[in-house]
């Protein structure tokens, strides 16, 4: 009888945070689930758009590294938010490389409104890099 395929193993969002800095910096602080774990990374980044998209983005990807302990590392590429029709669209690129393969990963997720931005940002990257730790789960 043909063994049933394992469950998928899957990062999980749960936080983020957003702290606005005196000095015109932001920190964000990302905090994932996976298999139980709780990962946690803080990345300071410009107080502007395009500066907390990309720190909401390295932040995720920080914490993404640590589930695969060092077997796998992530490069930010880019990450770019898109007024589409009535909403965003966030798109993300990522470079992954583990011991046997180099990736080019592309992300994306939807949200209505730009509060929401910082969460969908966080999702586009999830939505890249899922692809390459469900194979080191």
């Amino acid at each position: 009888m043909p063994k049933p395929p394992a469950a998928r193993q899957r990062l999980r969002f749960d936080d983020l945070t957003h702290d606005v800095q005196p000095d015109g910096r932001c920190r964000m602080s990302v905090r994932l689930e996976w298999r139980g774990r709780t990962l946690e990374a803080h990345v300071e980044g410009l107080e502007t758009h395009q500066g907390r998209l990309r720190a909401c983005a390295q932040a995720a990807l920080e914490a993404a590294a640590r589930a695969t302990e060092g077997d796998v590392r992530f490069d930010l590429v880019g990450v770019k938010a898109v007024r589409a029709f009535d909403g965003w669209v966030v798109v993300s690129r990522v470079n992954a490389e583990d011991p046997s393969r180099n990736y080019r990963l592309l992300g994306s997720a939807a949200c209505e409104d730009e509060e929401a931005l910082g969460r969908c940002t966080v999702q586009a990257v999830l939505d890249a890099t899922n692809r390459v730790l469900e194979r080191h789960a």
